[in-house]
């Protein structure tokens, strides 16, 4: 298991993307149910590990962050 780490902004933003995104992507209809549940499932599973202090494999933060900006493109947040 890894060990888990001080918890600081750079996390606690990053959390906070990722779930808004998961969050946006209801506002995706082309984009069908079971993939959505499956991206936001993931989006929330690693927004959980980073507020809980735990690291997420290099690569798997750089996906995560990858989707994020992808679901930013399709549907922007609202101001």
């Amino acid at each position: 298991m890894p060990e888990a780490r001080p918890y600081s902004s750079r996390e606690d933003q990053e959390s906070r993307e990722m779930q808004a995104a998961a969050e946006r992507l209801r506002d995706l209809p082309d984009v069908p149910p079971p993939l959505r549940a499956a991206v936001a499932h993931t989006l929330y599973a690693a927004a959980t590990e980073l507020t809980n202090g735990r690291r997420l494999p290099v690569e798997v933060r750089r996906a995560a962050r990858h989707v994020v900006q992808a679901i930013a493109e399709v549907a922007p947040a609202e101001r």
